[in-house]
């Protein structure tokens, strides 16, 4: 297992536990969402390609946000660990795509 498919499943398993707590429904599906499309790709499932706009960046965004926004809300322990392991993986990927383009 790699680095990518680690933190990818460790995000998707991040936004189940958000999905299930209280901390917001909208927050963890828009997580649930990126990290699936991310485990699908680290899997080798899936390829998207956008033209013009660095993926990875687009993706870590929609786990970064998602999870700082949960973390800001919760209460709860596992609430607050799964939004910072979900907020850690979108800004390690968001530093890693601005990295690349630099």
């Amino acid at each position: 297992m790699t680095l990518h498919v680690a933190l990818a499943v460790a995000a998707l398993g991040a936004s189940l536990v958000l999905l299930f707590s209280t901390v917001g429904r909208p927050l963890a599906v828009v997580g649930l969402v990126a990290s699936g499309l991310e485990v699908a790709m680290a899997l080798g499932a899936l390829r998207l390609h956008v033209a013009g706009v660095p993926l990875g960046l687009v993706l870590g965004l929609a786990l970064a946000i998602p999870g700082l926004l949960a973390w800001l809300r919760a209460a709860s322990k596992p609430g607050v660990s799964a939004a910072t392991v979900l907020a850690l993986v979108g800004i390690l990927q968001v530093v890693l795509a601005v990295h690349s383009r630099v």
